[in-house]
């Protein structure tokens, strides 16, 4: 089975790669850098794991505009795309922000995995707060990489 990381920035891409290849070795993981690739490859294909960034640019850095807008809450939109393509497969929300805005309110973390899953009838397992300077993050993102590939074996 394959995973699909949703990461525009190259530095948390690289850091939760070696995550995933921690937890789990060899597995296939294919990188999508904006809400339009991300929207194409869950359209393609339908994944045992999706780690998803909730801000994300319009398109790819080097794709046409730039990068085009930047979308505070462009991961919602791959969600729901995944709802309209019953799209079974878990996601685990990786973030540098404490709190995930659904319907105008600002949701701490903690609560967001169980909201997002009822909202968009998806797998959300985990909404993970990455810190790129403290490791602790991992911890709560290794446990949801081991609940997902669990499932999905």
């Amino acid at each position: 089975m394959e995973t699909l990381l949703v990461e525009d920035d190259e530095f948390k891409a690289a850091d939760l790669m070696r995550s995933l290849e921690k937890a789990r070795p060899g597995l296939p993981i294919h990188r999508a850098a904006s809400v339009t690739s991300a929207m194409r490859a869950v359209t393609a294909s339908e994944f045992s794991l999706v780690v998803l960034d909730m801000s994300l640019p319009t398109f790819d850095l080097s794709g046409p505009g730039g990068g085009g807008s930047p979308q505070s809450q462009g991961g919602l939109e791959v969600l729901r795309l995944a709802r309209r393509k019953n799209h079974s497969c878990p996601f685990i929300i990786v973030t540098q922000y404490p709190d995930i805005e659904i319907d105008g309110f600002d949701v701490p973390l903690a609560k967001a995995a169980a909201i997002l899953s009822k909202k968009f009838g998806a797998n959300v397992l985990a909404c993970v707060a990455y810190e790129f300077d403290r490791a602790n993050w991992r911890d709560g993102f290794q446990a949801a990489v081991m609940l997902a590939l669990s499932e999905s074996f």
